[in-house]
């Protein structure tokens, strides 16, 4: 679907439902796992080439893999009828990386690039790696290696896309940018939605709006 297609669609659909008054949720991530791309799929690869669905999510180099992580989010809680005016992805960095064994200095690089991509599979455990979109919808930079920070992409135009069923929502993939990813280049490891620390736990952060009435 074009973007120019997808924009006037959206555009329409703000146009026609003016708002009544704002309301903001905050949807915690059905789903996320971690997905080792990149990887010797060879006689050991049970052990080596395995999902992460533990209490994080790795991005980044793992010497013999690279680390992306997947995150879905369900939008039933947003009325039907009503407009999506913002919508931010949030997760939490505590200084936690995953790393090759060497090359643990920095854990981060300073300004690491974080993207986001959206994920095309409709299931994403149908095949080894799933399947997605090469536009990056935004980044988040990670500013210092052991400062915490909170991480936020600005996804507002695809939540509408969502939120309207003009794109399937099949959920986000993080990664590091192009030209940076690599096997010895360490990433965050971010609190899942299993973390124990639930104010860490990821989250999308929706404001949408009623239509007139």
């Amino acid at each position: 679907m074009g973007r120019a297609f997808l924009l006037a669609v959206l555009t329409s659909a703000v146009l026609a439902a003016p708002a009544a008054g704002a309301s903001t949720v905050v949807i915690p991530a059905s789903a996320d796992v971690g997905f080792p791309f990149w990887c010797d799929w060879s006689y050991d690869w049970e052990s080596r080439c395995f999902r992460e669905d533990g209490a994080r999510l790795p991005v980044g180099g793992a010497g013999d893999k690279v680390w992306r992580a997947g995150l879905r989010f369900s939008l039933d809680g947003i009325p039907a009828g009503t407009t999506v005016t913002s919508a931010e992805l949030r997760l939490h960095y505590d200084g936690t990386c995953v790393a090759p064994a060497r090359g643990w200095e920095p854990c981060v690089p300073p300004g690491a690039v974080i993207d986001a991509h959206r994920i095309l599979s409709a299931s994403w455990f149908r095949e080894r790696e799933p399947e997605l979109d090469d536009r990056v919808v935004d980044t988040a930079v990670v500013f210092a290696p052991s400062e915490p920070q909170w991480l936020v992409w600005h996804v507002t135009q695809l939540v509408q896309a969502w939120h309207l069923r003009v794109l399937p929502n099949n959920g986000l993939l993080l990664k590091l940018q192009d030209g940076e990813e690599a096997p010895d280049v360490p990433g965050p490891y971010l609190p899942s939605s299993s973390y124990p620390d639930a104010a860490l736990q990821p989250r999308l952060v929706v404001t949408y709006a009623g239509p007139a009435r």
